[in-house]
């Protein structure tokens, strides 16, 4: 079976860096996983202890746009994301917005790669930054290095699986360390609704490896209608 390509939905040999993929029941009308918003943002740069302000369109897909679900984060060398301390205005409407965001007394620590998205962070692509991301370089203090745009994630890689009503599915995938080591703790399955919300899946899940590379397995009894979605690993 093949995959599925988080951004644009195209079919693809099989499912990798944690993109969403779906599990499909016999007798049943299966359907893909949700659009995101194209976000379109620069590159930008400062001075430090000056002010900063600069725009960004976001376009919407399946779905029309909802301003609160807009949001920009800070990324870190540890792979971690904190909310971004720029202020920011929205206008437009449903289907296209603009923003404008802004930050005064810059500092060397507002120097690092930011992303800009819409509900939650995207699954990063296979090549280049995440869509959405920018980098923000002060004058005056070191340079970035050209890898802080956006920090490596692991790669995880699974295929669409297949089931029958009232009948179980057990299948495996893999996840790949980037630079941090893995921890078993930080891999989850969650299930995507049509309505771009995800919840935690109800698979059975075990995990075994080290913290270069886990093989994950996993398996639900008694498939239903609802069972029948896009799932993000």
């Amino acid at each position: 079976s093949s995959g599925i390509n988080a951004e644009y939905g195209e079919p693809q040999p099989s499912c990798s860096y944690g993109v969403l993929c779906v599990l499909s029941l016999t007798g049943a009308l299966a359907w893909g996983p949700p659009k995101s918003p194209t976000i379109t943002v620069s590159d930008q740069k400062g001075e430090k202890g000056g002010s900063i302000d600069f725009s960004f369109t976001i376009e919407k897909a399946d779905k029309g746009l909802d301003k609160s679900q807009v949001h920009i984060a800070k990324a870190s060398k540890d792979h971690k994301f904190t909310n971004a301390r720029f202020k920011v205005q929205l206008n437009g409407d449903s289907s296209k917005l603009t923003g404008e965001a802004s930050a005064d007394s810059l500092t060397c620590d507002d120097q690092s790669g930011y992303i800009i998205y819409y509900q939650r962070i995207p699954p990063p692509p296979q090549h280049g930054p995440p869509p959405g991301s920018f980098l923000l370089q002060i004058e005056g203090c070191q340079p970035p290095d050209d890898d802080k745009r956006a920090p490596g994630y692991p790669t995880i890689t699974v295929k669409d699986q297949k089931g029958e009503k009232g009948g179980s599915v057990s299948f495996s995938f893999t996840v790949e360390k980037a630079e941090s080591a893995l921890n078993k703790d930080q891999i989850h399955i969650d299930k995507a609704s049509k309505d771009h919300k995800f919840t935690n899946a109800r698979f059975k899940v075990q995990l075994s490896g080290d913290s270069s590379k886990v093989t994950g397995e996993a398996s639900a009894d008694s498939l239903t209608c609802d069972d029948q979605s896009g799932y993000i690993i």
